[in-house]
């Protein structure tokens, strides 16, 4: 009994500890007051910064896309496409320590195609026993047989009925077939590369205004300017929460402002996007001490 008491007790003053921590309060001082000498003049504003992490990924169609479904059994796109989408998000604070927003994270490229840029791809070899160009879809042919002969060559090699020849040299080996069967594969199906980028907006709060378009946003397009009707909201909502402070003086000379602890949202088409608790100084209260 007297274990079950002290579970009790314990739960009870979790549960305190974690209301009292949610009801922390952010306080700054404000207005006109000297301090270590100095005049000082301050005010309580808060701008936030929305983050958002977006992928843009591009194809470029391959020369031989058309004859995929053709030659190698599978469709390949005909049309050279650009999607972005947005995969990650965060929000904080611009100028309080306890909140304060990073840099944003570098733009960083993710090659997908096997060699050199996306929009560059290798050519089959002449034949140099005849002149003359190649038609496309005989062209298309050739890569096609080029890709199951790679193939045939790689699982000979792993099942070993090419026997010892290539000793340590097989992981090599393997390799090679795998970039070069890539190389003709990119002539059917394209190029595509990833680009992450993260773009920042600043929202400067105001009193009494709980909802702002941050950006917009298109699928085709990006991240767009908030004013811009080709792209779809993204939206940042503060929820202030009920907080007590203290009493304020009638005649106090001290003047401090104190944050409401806010839930702050950003979604993009409805969708909550992140959620955060943040001292907004806009929705807490002005209060004077003696």
């Amino acid at each position: 009994m007297k274990r079950l008491i002290l579970v009790v007790v314990a739960f009870v003053l979790s549960a305190v500890l974690v209301d009292a921590s949610a009801q922390q309060v952010v306080k700054k001082r404000i207005g006109v007051y000297k301090e270590a000498g100095k005049h000082i003049v301050a005010e309580a504003n808060t701008t936030l910064a929305v983050d958002l992490v977006v992928e843009c990924e591009k194809l470029v169609v391959g020369p031989y896309a058309r004859y995929a479904q053709k030659l190698l059994g599978s469709r390949a796109s005909l049309i050279d496409r650009t999607d972005y989408r947005i995969v990650d998000a965060s929000v904080a604070l611009v100028e309080d320590n306890n909140y304060f927003a990073e840099e944003p994270s570098a733009t960083t490229i993710s090659q997908l195609s096997h060699d050199g840029d996306a929009t560059t791809f290798s050519t089959l070899l002449p034949d140099r026993l005849t002149s003359g160009e190649k038609q496309p879809e005989e062209a298309a042919r050739e890569a096609a047989e080029q890709i199951f002969a790679l193939r045939r060559a790689r699982i000979e090699l792993i099942t070993g009925e090419l026997g010892d020849t290539f000793g340590a040299g097989l992981e090599v080996a393997i390799s090679e077939i795998n970039r070069l069967e890539q190389q003709y594969l990119e002539l059917f199906y394209g190029k595509r590369s990833v680009t992450t980028t993260t773009e920042r907006v600043l929202v400067a709060v105001e009193v009494g205004k709980t909802s702002y378009t941050v950006s917009r946003f298109n699928p085709q397009e990006g991240v767009l300017a908030s004013d811009n009707l080709s792209g779809d909201i993204v939206m940042l909502t503060i929820l202030p929460s009920e907080m007590s402070y203290p009493a304020s003086e009638e005649k106090g000379s001290v003047t401090y402002c104190y944050a409401n602890n806010a839930k702050v949202v950003v979604s993009y088409k409805q969708t909550p996007l992140v959620s955060r608790m943040l001292p907004i100084y806009e929705f807490g209260r002005t209060v004077y001490f003696k």
